[in-house]
């Protein structure tokens, strides 16, 4: 998963592998995901999965990440408030972050810091 993300920084940046790695390796330690670095798709969770892809929204250049319907992406995902709240300890960037559900799940993102958009 690290050379997943460290992706993003070195193709857009031209920033060495290393430091593009332990990059990665730092966004995942926020969340207490760095066991997965060494990871590959198949071995990793579909929420795991569904924060290496947060974390390369937000080693782009682009001032905003829009998460389409994370239902949709997670398997199983009943517990929001905890993905958003690692979304927002990733986030230290303060990238604007906007979550694109349906109107039926708008009650799970009370109170949340992220936009939600009807």
């Amino acid at each position: 998963m690290l050379e997943n993300i460290a992706l993003i920084r070195e193709v857009h940046t031209l920033m060495p592998t290393s430091k593009a790695q332990e990059l990665a390796n730092q966004y995942l330690q926020k969340i207490n995901l760095d066991s997965i670095g060494t990871k590959r798709l198949n071995q990793c969770s579909s929420l795991e999965i569904f924060y290496v892809m947060c974390i390369r929204a937000l080693m782009m250049d682009a001032k905003t990440v829009i998460i389409e319907t994370p239902y949709a992406i997670v398997d199983n995902l009943r517990d929001i408030a905890s993905v958003l709240e690692n979304i927002s300890i990733l986030n230290f960037t303060n990238k604007k972050i906007l979550i694109l559900d349906t109107q039926n799940n708008q009650i799970h993102y009370k109170g949340c810091k992220c936009n939600t958009a009807k």
